[in-house]
């Protein structure tokens, strides 16, 4: 089982994919609601009014008052000499008052992007982690081929560099005999982000073992399109996956592996996301067609559960096989 390594967590995708969405975007009431001070000091305030508020005038009004009784208007004048806007310098020094106009500064704050169903299940696709991202996973299924034992395995991952600037790099260590974490292996994809929404990468599987593993090295690549059914990823059926590569180990047909051939296999899969945190998937693993669906059942936390069944058409194994791959990324 490698599916594990494929927990890479979709949202670095999405990201590169999408508008930039910010938290403090104008609203309708921020728009008819300016800031009082930038449209006093722009507007209203204009150097013959300033010229006209003066504490002359305002003495002449006090004077001009000062024969009637004691009103609310009396208050009124007080305050007004309190709170008078002094436009001359009241000493030689003092520079005259310039009203400017005061630019409205909102803050700008990238939305963090929500979690994203996985895309594939049991072949890789183009895409992966860079430097700042890694990946927890779990794997099942229900039985091994040719067995009726229920297999598991653990697996973490890390990336290196950056897909989109140059090219970025998924180093992945899986355990899949988690009775005594004594058999492993270490596998490596080198990936990049290209314009018109492609990616390509090329990689290793189980590059390194250790312990008594069952699967031999497996070298591939791959490229996966994505197209835009919808303007927003959160519409129904928004996007559409579609991976295709070609490999050799485990890529490779049953028959040829079981006698030795060395050989090249294809392999593919397309996945559309039918709401923004379901996508089903279709996947041909070189040897048997799979269908699964993967969920990320929750907005604020990137965890990806991917449920499956292999080995349809009895191309390859003893029968249909239930597999599931639940992963968790991380940032940092």
């Amino acid at each position: 089982m490698y599916f594990i390594e494929n927990y890479s967590y979709i949202e670095n995708y999405n990201y590169l994919h999408s508008e930039i969405i910010y938290d403090h975007q104008l609203t309708t009431s921020q728009v008819s609601n300016p800031n009082p001070l930038n449209e006093f000091f722009s507007t209203g305030l204009s150097q013959e009014s300033i010229n006209q508020i003066t504490p002359t005038a305002i003495e002449e009004s006090a004077d001009s008052l000062s024969q009637l009784p004691e009103t609310d208007t009396d208050k009124s004048v007080d305050l007004i000499r309190k709170n008078s806007l002094q436009t001359e310098p009241t000493y030689p020094e003092q520079k005259p008052f310039k009203p400017q106009k005061l630019p409205l500064v909102l803050e700008k704050k990238k939305a963090r992007p929500l979690p994203s169903p996985g895309i594939t299940m049991l072949t890789p696709s183009a895409y992966g982690k860079s430097w700042g991202r890694a990946s927890f996973g779990v794997g099942l299924q229900s039985r091994a081929r040719f067995t009726d034992t229920a297999d598991g395995v653990l697996g973490v991952g890390i990336g290196f560099g950056d897909g989109k600037k140059l090219v970025g790099l998924d180093v992945n260590i899986g355990v899949v005999d988690i009775s005594s974490f004594e058999n492993g292996n270490i596998s490596l994809k080198l990936h990049r982000q290209l314009p018109y929404d492609l990616a390509v990468a090329v990689g290793v599987k189980n590059l390194v073992t250790f312990g008594d593993t069952d699967g031999g090295t497996s070298a591939y690549g791959v490229i996966t399109k994505m197209f835009r059914l919808q303007d927003s990823d959160s519409e129904p059926f928004s996007r559409l996956y579609v991976s295709a590569g070609v490999g050799g180990g485990q890529f490779r047909s049953e028959s040829n592996i079981r006698n030795n051939i060395d050989s090249l296999g294809v392999f593919g899969s397309v996945a559309l996301k039918v709401a923004q945190p379901v996508t089903t998937i279709v996947e041909w693993s070189g040897q048997d067609l799979g269908l699964g669906i993967s969920v990320a059942p929750f907005k604020k936390i990137p965890l990806v559960i991917t449920p499956g069944i292999s080995d349809i058409t009895g191309n390859a194994g003893d029968g249909i096989r239930f597999i599931l791959g639940i992963g968790y990324s991380i940032s940092f």
